[in-house]
């Protein structure tokens, strides 16, 4: 585990070729990033599409309670700077929480080399169950949600490896399933470990955009250290917009038109907006995303 003062700053981005992250929510190398997100929302297929697309010297995937069939996915698209790590949902509890621990002590030892490497763990939520189930197995109490408070304390204690070092950094990335009860507490307790959140929606799934993120709910509390002013500023406005047309949803959808200059400006750009976060699956290069992103803006401010 590194010590504080071995830590060094988040100063560059880790770029995911995912356009919605690496435009409006930037990842800094080191940082701890959740993926928040009911079944079914696309989480997996959001995962495969980072680790395919990441700059990252190596990956190492931890799938901790996943069904056979994922895990036969992930095998399939496995490439030389792919390790993976795999505890199906029907092995036993201990053998769950030691495939996360093995993940998490191999992207260290590969951190160590001086590799910048990328941490996927599918999920997090799953791991706090199979702790859970083996403190009660143990005989311990129950707290909050029935789980022991020793889960918490080992989660703080995986995420922690994860940072960046003077040699090396690793970037966690972890899923947490969410059942829509937003006091569940694990998702509360990721939200305070981790340095930024995607959050998913089922209602943007259901309308067949991917990746399914929902830009206004998600945050990265990484990324004023890692883009340059242009491209922050451009986020901002993108993200003003977008609470603009949030904002009048309920309005237009009874035919009333906002007298709101910068909303008529974001209602003109909608279509652009969306083109914009609608991914499809392909992989986008960090300079043509930044550079959309920043001509979106201008067309945003000058209209």
């Amino acid at each position: 585990m590194p010590q504080p003062n071995e830590r060094e700053p988040i100063a560059h981005p880790l770029w995911t070729g995912i356009r919605a992250i690496d435009g409006v929510l930037t990842i800094g190398r080191g940082a701890r990033l959740g993926v928040f997100g009911a079944p079914g929302v696309g989480k997996t297929t959001l995962l495969e599409s980072m680790a395919r697309g990441c700059d990252a010297d190596a990956i190492v995937v931890a799938l901790v309670g996943e069904r056979g069939r994922e895990a036969r996915r992930w095998i399939e698209r496995l490439d030389d700077r792919t390790t993976m790590i795999c505890a199906t949902s029907d092995r036993h509890a201990r053998e769950r929480v030691l495939a996360a621990n093995v993940a998490f002590a191999h992207a260290a030892a590969l951190r160590e080399r001086g590799l910048h490497v990328l941490l996927v763990l599918d999920s997090l939520a799953r791991v706090a169950a199979a702790i859970r189930e083996i403190g009660l197995a143990a005989g311990e109490s129950s707290g909050r949600g029935g789980y022991p408070p020793r889960v918490f304390a080992e989660l703080a204690r995986l995420v922690e490896v994860a940072g960046a070092l003077s040699r090396g950094a690793i970037t966690l990335i972890a899923t947490v399933i969410q059942d829509g009860d937003e006091r569940d507490p694990v998702s509360e307790a990721a939200r305070a470990l981790l340095d930024g959140h995607v959050t998913l929606s089922v209602k943007l799934a259901q309308a067949g955009r991917f990746p399914a993120v929902d830009v206004l709910a998600s945050t990265s509390r990484t990324m004023d250290a890692v883009v340059d002013e242009p491209h922050l500023r451009a986020a901002r406005t993108v993200r003003r917009a977008m609470t603009a047309l949030e904002r009048i949803e309920d309005t237009r959808a009874v035919g009333i038109e906002p007298n709101d200059p910068w909303a008529r400006r974001a209602m003109a750009a909608e279509d652009r907006i969306e083109a914009f976060f609608r991914q499809n699956g392909c992989i986008s290069h960090r300079i043509e995303t930044r550079d959309a992103l920043i001509d979106l803006a201008g067309r945003l401010e000058n209209a």
